[in-house]
């Protein structure tokens, strides 16, 4: 039986965002200082620097033929993605690179084993290659962050995404998608990708938890550990070195690969200095909440930062004051009765005292983007 039909019944969480796309048109252009991948007038992907990584990118697209595209993920920051042609995945007959054989992800740490050989006729624009357990693979929660895994290896980290972790497990199951394929640096990828291979599978690595284990401690994104709560948020490991400013349609924003840490409208030399500071800083983790508080910090070898960068704005407070109370109408976290911060919710706002008390910060600080709204906003602890 052909396994790109199995489970072709699977009835999946969400309806597939599908994208059409014609691979005569793609190609690979120079833009905003950065490498792109264009099919026709649709933006791709952009890369950054590399023409190489462009053009591995585009070498996928043209190699899979597909007629539609799918990503499953936040828009700006997909987790996986796959091509379909006329309703129907691509299949690979192609042998696994010789340097990966008997090789299921082991070199890939945590959330970046999420590899795959390449779909359709050959693999050379994959960088590496892991194989699906059809039978196993299952959505867990791991570390504050929703991963998709199998008894092999840790697969996917959808953070703290837990619909889109679902969804993709279905969309395995419904195609009977059996590998991932990544193109470029295993630890910030610039696509991950499913396909359907024909070869058997490698044998299996041994080691089982142990190998397990080793990627739950490589993964780069967790929640955010808090005393008496559990995990929150996200926590993301960052290269304070490969963290850049650069143009994001008409705005400039700051980023560590995929991942923006802060948008700043048009102020272009606001976004670089940003980007500077935290080069400097040597930051180390990237913390966000999420919810209606935008609440985002750093962190240095999982500590607090115990200065606040010159090129930032800041205001100190008492963090034994903090409390969480109403204001015209709408939650805020306060000290002494004055609004330090808006939160969607009560719970939002005690979540993000006890962040600020488990840690010790007792500064607000703000990387600027020349107006009232963007920026950066983080903590430090100053004494």
């Amino acid at each position: 039986m052909n396994p790109a039909v199995v489970g072709g019944d699977v009835r999946l969480p969400q309806p597939e965002q599908k994208q059409k796309i014609n691979t005569m048109d793609v190609q690979v252009k120079r833009a905003v200082g950065s490498w792109q991948v264009w099919a026709g007038p649709t933006l791709l992907r952009d890369v950054g620097d590399s023409e190489m990584l462009a053009r591995d990118v585009a070498r996928v697209f043209r190699e899979l033929r597909p007629t539609e595209w799918v990503t499953i993920g936040p828009a700006t920051r997909p987790v996986v993605e796959y091509g379909l042609t006329n309703g129907q995945p691509p299949v690979a007959g192609a042998a696994l690179p010789e340097n990966q054989k008997g090789w299921p992800g082991a070199r890939l740490g945590g959330a970046m084993a999420e590899t795959g050989p390449l779909p359709a006729i050959t693999t050379t624009a994959a960088s590496a290659v892991v194989p699906i357990d059809l039978k196993t693979v299952r959505v867990e929660p791991i570390r504050g962050v929703w991963c998709v895994r199998d008894d092999n290896s840790l697969l996917f980290n959808f953070g703290s995404d837990q619909a889109n972790a679902e969804q993709a497990v279905a969309v395995i199951h419904k195609y009977g998608f059996n590998r991932i394929g990544v193109v470029g640096n295993p630890t910030l990828p610039a696509m991950r990708y499913l396909f359907v291979s024909l070869d058997p599978d490698p044998p299996k690595v041994q080691g089982g938890p142990l190998l397990f284990n080793a990627q739950v401690e490589a993964l780069n994104r967790t929640g955010i550990p808090v005393p008496g709560v559990g995990f929150v948020g996200e926590m993301i490991k960052i290269d304070p070195k490969k963290v850049t400013a650069r143009k994001d349609g008409n705005e400039w924003v700051v980023a560590y690969g995929s991942e923006v840490l802060g948008r700043f409208g048009p102020t272009e030399w606001a976004a670089r200095e940003a980007a500077r500071t935290i080069q400097d800083a040597r930051f180390t983790e990237f913390c966000k909440l999420g919810g209606g508080s935008d609440f985002t910090f750093f962190l240095k070898d999982g500590k607090p930062p115990t200065r606040a960068p010159f090129a930032s704005q800041g205001r100190s407070f008492d963090r034994n004051a903090l409390k969480v109370q109403p204001i015209n109408g709408k939650w805020a976290v306060t000290e002494n009765g004055r609004h330090l911060m808006s939160v969607g919710d009560p719970r939002e706002g005690e979540w993000i005292v006890r962040i600020i008390q488990a840690y010790g910060f007792d500064q607000l600080a703000k990387l600027g983007s020349g107006n009232s709204t963007g920026g950066i906003h983080f903590l430090v602890k100053s004494r």
